[in-house]
């Protein structure tokens, strides 16, 4: 039985990414890339190929047919540029959470802060009373 399935689950050469996930694939992309171009000592020992394929693979494809995807939509100018728009859209979401989540984080350390300025003003006048009570 098994080898009668086997042959089906057989890939037939590089196949198209659909333009969703290639939008998102582009995402993650320009995320990593930016990601290697801060790093100087990672720069110029990236190999492009060894830094996008996990993205690939974790869409369930790998780099040929992200190849054989370009030259598909390359075809037509139009639906690659709604590609990228997809691909700004994602990322400017991505920016905005976080945006929110800096801002959360943000206000979160600003009462730690003040709680902590509690705490030294706390202990300076404890240990003000504390010498003081001593010296008595």
């Amino acid at each position: 039985m098994a080898m009668i399935l086997a042959p089906s689950c057989r890939r037939e050469g590089p196949r198209v990414i659909p333009r969703s996930k290639l939008a998102k694939i582009y995402a993650e992309m320009f995320v990593t890339d930016q990601w290697v171009q801060s790093k100087p000592g990672l720069r110029t020992i990236a190999d492009t190929s060894l830094v996008y394929e996990p993205i690939l693979e974790k869409y369930g494809f790998d780099s040929e047919d992200y190849q054989y995807s370009i030259d598909h939509y390359m075809d037509d100018p139009e639906r690659f540029s709604r590609i990228l728009r997809s691909t700004a859209e994602i990322l400017d979401k991505e920016i905005k959470a976080l945006q929110k989540k800096q801002a959360e984080l943000s206000a979160t350390l600003s009462k730690l802060e003040t709680v902590w300025d509690t705490f030294n003003v706390y202990d300076k006048n404890t240990a003000a009373a504390a010498r003081k009570h001593s010296d008595e």
